[in-house]
């Protein structure tokens, strides 16, 4: 079967498809897609040509590169006409057969996964080679277990257990095995952050000039609402990608000024979701990456130096001149101020929950307090603790807690000593995604999960060491010797092959 789909590959217009895919195009065309689902509730056609797509990169592809694109981007696509949530209120997605049909695509999804998995062997295995695994296996087994021990347990934790599971790890575990990782890799995935950082950005921007958010001249938060969340949802994930701006501001050469700016621009967007955490989280990074390009040698050294500090003068003059319109626009941040909004209640909920079932925890579905819930319109999720370490500790119990801080502590070691620009672009992802899980429960819900799961796999495979890294010079001198040679090409082992082509490949 592996021969036949390989000759079938080489079929011109299979090709000019393969092409496409592996392009800086498709990326592009993927997010314009997602932006016109979200405007015109067109999630059925969207939904089922990124099946298509799934299915056609699972079959088809050499790699796995054409599904990035899908998994950072394919939540923006839902609308604003179909969400379930106030002031929309949309019965879309509790139809029973919208519901058959999103049910039918996750089958897909999975059948898709196993059969790359099962037909086409791996370089990498991440059973095997994964320094992450043991954390993993962990984690997943608490995921599964949550709850299992409780008086009040429900049969909902554990299908609920396993999709946490998934989000977390089966993209990891996925790309581990069939993506193709090179010094290209961190550019093609910053540009796709930097392109789902411009449909949030825009998503808000209709939000601000359509939906009447503004109040008696006051940003109204709870009508903040974009068709795949609402304002902290917004401010989290906008807040998550931004950083893509940076890391192609110092990689390139040309326009490195535009990303840089960008990169403000989104920020921007992210105190303009009136999410605390997120703003705070994304200010940190914000200054840290000023003071960065400020000092370190790159090719926007002299600009960022002069942006920050136009900004700084303009942005005081600003606020004095307009500190009044500004604390009445965003009241909310001056309202709440450094008021926790209830999250010691819920955290002090959530100790007691554990003590009620230390070593399993309660399961997710067990309410946080008796008769209190936050009422959010939603058909899948329970109510989070707003803290991971307080989420694992109440839903999954010790053992829940202990498998998280293995997993951890993995984590930090397979961090380098010595970290290159593409290790900080990925080590700043996870930080930025960390830090706002101390105060949110992005990580629990899926698609911040895939993101973790994504750039857990690129900061372990970032510089990775070994015998066939380190003889790759060698490698190469030996293939150019031999194809220069009289008699012509001969062929290199899958070894040298990948080595010296700069990555791991997953043999198709």
């Amino acid at each position: 079967m592996r021969q036949k789909i390989r000759a079938l590959t080489q079929l011109p217009v299979l090709k000019q498809i393969l092409w496409f895919l592996d392009s800086y195009y498709f990326p592009a065309a993927y997010a314009l897609l997602a932006f016109l689902s979200s405007l015109f509730g067109l999630e059925i056609a969207y939904f089922a040509i990124t099946a298509v797509l799934v299915v056609f990169v699972s079959v088809f592809a050499r790699d796995s590169k054409a599904m990035l694109p899908m998994v950072f981007l394919a939540v923006y696509g839902v609308s604003w006409v179909h969400t379930p949530q106030p002031p929309f209120s949309s019965q879309f997605f509790y139809s029973r057969a919208v519901q058959i049909y999103f049910l039918v695509l996750g089958v897909l999804l999975v059948a898709c996964l196993l059969f790359r998995f099962i037909v086409f062997p791996q370089d990498k295995n991440f059973f095997k080679e994964s320094k992450l695994r043991l954390g993993i296996v962990l984690m997943t087994a608490a995921f599964l277990l949550n709850g299992v021990l409780f008086s009040g347990y429900t049969i909902k934790n554990l299908p609920f257990g396993l999709l946490i599971a998934l989000s977390f790890f089966a993209f990891y575990i996925y790309f581990f095995n069939t993506l193709y990782v090179n010094e290209k890799t961190p550019h093609y995935v910053a540009y796709i952050l930097v392109l789902a950082s411009g449909v949030i950005f825009l998503q808000l921007c209709k939000i601000y000039l359509f939906d009447n958010v503004i109040v008696d001249g006051s940003v109204n938060k709870d009508v903040l609402i974009a068709g795949w969340g609402m304002s902290n949802n917004i401010g989290g994930m906008l807040g998550m990608l931004f950083p893509g701006a940076f890391y192609l501001a110092l990689k390139s050469r040309r326009c490195g000024w535009v990303f840089y700016i960008l990169a403000f621009v989104f920020f921007g967007g992210v105190c303009l979701t009136l999410s605390r955490t997120s703003a705070l989280i994304s200010g940190i990074i914000l200054l840290a990456a000023a003071i960065y390009f400020s000092i370190a040698k790159s090719p926007v050294r002299r600009f960022a130096r002069i942006f920050n500090c136009v900004v700084v003068v303009f942005g005081a003059i600003f606020l004095i001149v307009f500190w009044d319109k500004i604390r009445e626009l965003l009241a909310v941040y001056f309202d709440r101020g450094f008021s926790d909004s209830g999250r010691s209640f819920i955290w002090q909920s959530g100790i007691n929950n554990f003590l009620r079932a230390p070593f399993f925890g309660v399961g997710f579905y067990e309410p946080i307090a008796p008769e209190w819930s936050y009422d959010i319109e939603n058909w899948v999720f329970p109510d989070m603790y707003h803290n991971i370490f307080i989420q694992m500790l109440a839903s999954c119990g010790i053992f829940g807690l202990l498998a998280y801080c293995v997993h951890f502590i993995q984590v930090v070691f397979a961090v380098k000593k010595h970290p290159s620009s593409e290790s900080l672009f990925y080590i700043i992802i996870l930080l930025g995604i960390f830090g706002m899980s101390l105060l949110d429960n992005h990580l629990f819900h899926v698609f911040p999960a895939l993101i973790y799961s994504v750039f857990l796999l690129l900061s372990e495979r970032e510089g990775e060491s070994g015998p066939l890294v380190l003889l790759r010079p060698l490698l190469i001198r030996r293939k150019k010797a031999v194809e220069e040679a009289p008699g012509g090409e001969v062929a290199a082992t899958g070894a040298e092959k990948s080595v010296a082509d700069g990555g791991t490949q997953c043999r198709h």
